[in-house]
């Protein structure tokens, strides 16, 4: 089991990847704009394939890194039902 855990000291936001192994499947949780290279670079350091990025609730403290990891990866962007966010891919209650 791999799981990182990263602070945002601007936000005081927490972000968690999350897989089962090495070259495995793994997720990201609230994920932060300015640290999206710090994730990306991990991600290949750990050859891993990021399959989920989620936001639990929409930040106002941040911008969400959900559509640049969307992007770079092609991963599936979750939020919740009521989001407008234009970065989410599927929407979950």
């Amino acid at each position: 089991m791999l799981f990182r855990q990263f602070f945002d000291k601007t936000s005081s936001t927490y972000t968690y990847l999350i897989a089962s192994g090495r070259g495995r499947e793994a997720l990201i949780i609230d994920p932060v704009k300015e640290s999206t290279e710090t994730y990306l670079g991990l991600i290949d350091q750990l050859d891993l394939k990021l399959v989920r990025a989620i936001d639990t609730h929409t930040h106002a403290d941040h911008v969400t890194a959900l559509g640049d990891l969307r992007d770079a990866t092609q991963c599936v962007t979750i939020m919740g039902e009521f989001t407008n966010a234009e970065c989410v891919s599927e929407h979950v209650s």
